[in-house]
């Protein structure tokens, strides 16, 4: 969108592909998501903990920082790592993803085994949780007022804002870095609220998501071995569904193989309607 025209009458009307959005609208929400004056979109101050705890990430952040805190200062491997032993507890207590039963028979040798635990040492350290010294990992003064709260609304919400904006979702995933599919995270959640009261396949969310943003393709150029609209949909299953919005306890996925697909089902939770309210 060119921001030398926002003010034009034309990004004054809502369109279709935009699910009802005017353009004016739809930059707000990509690039000012939490800007209370330009953006619709509006995150609640308070939510309730019973479904906050519904969150994976959540749930295993706070894990993972209360071990922290219990062995800190955390003497780190030569290159910077978390210890093996370390990592072996944080999944021994559940702090894992789709990983479970390749360490049932493939045992956790170094923190880089475990993307997601991986993910986590990364994401903790970049949003200001954690800290190295000397060789050594330890908590901060921030991540010490979120885990002393009584309400956990303040953290969830931190945590989310933090993972939407700050953190690459491109993560070790491999993709293309098509900017637009974390960028348009905003709208990707209004078409989960919109629609997803009933059992839908990802491919129902990928071809709206394809429809405002046609320009994504460019990033997903046909192959030999795949089609470029394959890919867009692979991505955008991998990034917003499973590593998004089920971390963050806002959808219910039915999975149906061992690996993300665009034909896999899902309804939105009660989580979601919660969190996100819009002004339209």
């Amino acid at each position: 969108m060119n921001q030398d025209n926002i003010d034009l009458p034309v990004n004054h009307y809502p369109l279709d592909d935009f699910e009802g959005f005017t353009p004016n609208d739809m930059h707000g929400l990509l690039h000012a998501t939490y800007d209370k004056e330009r953006s619709p979109l509006m995150l609640n101050n308070e939510i309730d903990n019973n479904l906050i705890a519904q969150s994976p990430i959540f749930k295993h952040i706070c894990h993972y920082l209360q071990m922290l805190m219990e062995q800190q200062p955390l003497k780190l491997t030569q290159k910077g790592n978390l210890p093996r032993n370390f990592c072996r507890k944080l999944h021994d207590v559940g702090i894992s993803e789709d990983e479970m039963h390749y360490f049932e028979d493939h045992p956790l040798m170094k923190e880089e085994d475990s993307q997601y635990i991986h993910m986590i040492n990364v994401f903790s350290k970049s949003i200001g949780l954690t800290r190295k010294e000397d060789g050594k990992v330890m908590t901060t003064k921030k991540c010490m007022k979120y885990l002393e709260s009584k309400s956990s609304s303040d953290f969830y919400r931190y945590l989310f804002s933090t993972y939407t904006i700050k953190f690459n979702w491109g993560f070790s995933d491999l993709y293309p870095a098509a900017w637009i599919i974390q960028g348009g995270f905003g709208f990707s959640i209004f078409l989960v609220q919109k629609y997803g009261d009933k059992k839908r396949e990802i491919k129902f969310y990928s071809d709206k998501y394809l429809h405002a943003f046609p320009s994504v393709m460019r990033d997903f150029p046909d192959k030999e071995y795949s089609s470029g609209e394959s890919q867009f949909q692979n991505c955008y299953c991998l990034r917003v569904f499973e590593r998004f919005l089920k971390r963050f306890g806002l959808i219910e996925i039915e999975e149906k193989g061992d690996f993300p697909s665009a034909t896999e089902i899902i309804m939105k939770k009660e989580l979601i309607d919660q969190l996100i309210k819009w002004k339209i």
